[in-house]
């Protein structure tokens, strides 16, 4: 390889790392043993308890997005909401699916769930739920959710959940990297996903494949240096015979 092709080779390679690293990840898939969201106590916007299954369950079918808000937030939480509602009017028809607005302020009343749904403009199929503080702190802990109080204001992580129709926790929407394209693919694979959809909503089936390629490619290659070794070893003594036979004829000569 001369130097202007190695010259080309290495600002290609650059190039790719570059692309890739600025590529910022949507979602992340959810450990596949995460099992099913808490069947938590909800009230409605009406002020009605129900079970958070038999509502979701009411609501439809298809996957969940959750997205957890408190209302009074005036930061990520509003811009989240009006960012789902902008995205998935993109997705149009085709498979169904429910969306669930969460509260995770104790402190918020029915009259503050609807007030959330006319100020951010959310459809009227979508659930708005809230709960008292120990079931809000069994939904966060099950989603690995950190919300931290500092006087009025609750400090929280800027993600959204998605479960597929048995409503297992199946993936994570990071901040606002997201958009209706990534809501479809996502859903789509927390449905159907096909091998290599299944392959990326279980990464450490992947790892698995990968180290265990790499373990018989190391065998392979040990395998091949001993064999080497032998057909070397097996070669040496003939050519030892036939030096002692020709030594002896040019003394004589």
């Amino acid at each position: 390889m001369n130097i202007d092709r190695k010259r080309c080779f290495l600002g290609f390679t650059l190039a790719l790392a570059l692309a890739s690293g600025a590529r910022v990840r949507a979602a992340v898939p959810a450990d596949s043993h995460a099992g099913q969201i808490p069947d938590i106590a909800v009230w409605d916007e009406a002020n009605v308890q129900h079970s958070l299954w038999d509502e979701l369950q009411a609501a439809g079918t298809g996957p969940v997005i959750v997205l957890p808000v408190y209302t009074r937030c005036t930061m990520s939480c509003p811009v989240l909401a009006r960012m789902l509602v902008q995205q998935t009017s993109q997705i149009g028809g085709g498979a169904p699916y429910r969306v669930l607005i969460f509260s995770f302020d104790p402190g918020d009343d029915a009259a503050a769930l609807r007030q959330f749904r006319v100020q951010k403009g959310l459809p009227a199929q979508w659930m708005l739920a809230r709960s008292d503080a120990a079931d809000i702190r069994r939904f966060c802990d099950f989603f690995h959710y950190t919300v931290m109080t500092e006087g009025s204001v609750m400090i929280h992580t800027n993600q959204m959940f998605l479960l597929d129709h048995n409503l297992e926790w199946r993936a994570t929407f990071i901040d606002q990297n997201w958009d209706a394209a990534d809501l479809r693919t996502w859903m789509k694979r927390a449905e159907s996903p096909g091998f290599l959809g299944w392959l990326t909503m279980n990464p450490q089936t992947l790892v698995f494949i990968g180290f265990a390629g790499l373990l018989l490619s190391l065998m392979l290659i040990v395998g091949a240096l001993l064999l080497g070794s032998r057909s070397s070893g097996s070669l040496s003594p003939p050519a030892a015979a036939r030096s002692v036979e020709i030594g002896p004829a040019l003394r004589k000569d």
